[in-house]
C-alpha cells in the first residue's frame, strides 16, 4: 500500500520516545540520532510505508545514538511511524522482543520484517496523528518486550 502524503517522526519525537521507554533523560550523539532519525525518509516518491518502516527500524538500531534504550526506541518509533501512516501490527506481544532481536541481530532485515507483521488499517487516515498516544498505545501493548529490550 502507498500513501499520498508520509507523516513522519522528529527528532524531538524521537528524543522524547527514548525518555519515554527508558524513564530517564540519556546522553546521546546529535549527528547520529539525526542520521537515525531520517532512516524514516525514502527517495524520490517517498511513499512506500513498509519499506520507510524497515529502513527505519533497521537503521536505527544499526546507528544506537542513545547511551541507553536504543532497542526499544527503534521498536516503538518505527511501530508509531507505522500506525501514523494507516498500518497496524499484527505482532504478538509475546513474539515482539524476539522480533526485533533478529533485526538486530541482522538475522532479517527490517523491510522483510515489517512486511510480515504490517496490514492495512481499516480506520480512516488521521490528518493529524496523535503521536503521544500512539506512542503510549504501542508501549502498553508491547510493554514486556520494551522493558526487555536492553542495549
Amino acid at each position: 500500500m502507498s500513501v499520498v502524503t508520509l507523516h513522519y517522526l522528529t527528532v524531538q519525537d524521537v528524543l522524547w520516545i527514548n525518555q519515554e521507554v527508558t524513564k530517564q533523560q540519556n546522553d546521546f550523539k546529535y549527528a547520529q540520532l539525526e542520521e537515525a532519525t531520517y532512516f524514516q525518509y525514502g527517495y524520490g516518491q517517498s511513499t512506500d510505508v513498509i519499506e520507510q518502516a524497515g529502513r527505519f527500524l533497521q537503521g536505527f538500531l544499526k546507528m544506537r545514538p542513545f547511551t541507553e534504550g536504543n532497542r526499544a526506541t527503534a521498536f516503538v518509533a518505527a511501530l508509531t511511524f507505522l500506525y501514523m501512516n494507516g498500518y497496524m501490527s499484527t505482532l504478538a506481544p509475546e513474539s515482539a522482543l524476539q522480533w526485533v532481536l533478529s533485526i538486530a541481530d541482522k538475522k532479517v532485515d527490517g523491510k522483510t520484517a515489517v512486511a510480515s507483521i504490517a496490514v492495512p488499517s481499516e480506520e480512516p487516515p488521521n490528518l493529524h496523528p496523535p503521536v503521544r498516544s500512539i506512542v503510549h498505545e504501542v508501549i502498553e501493548t508491547y510493554a514486556d518486550a520494551v522493558a526487555n529490550l536492553t542495549d
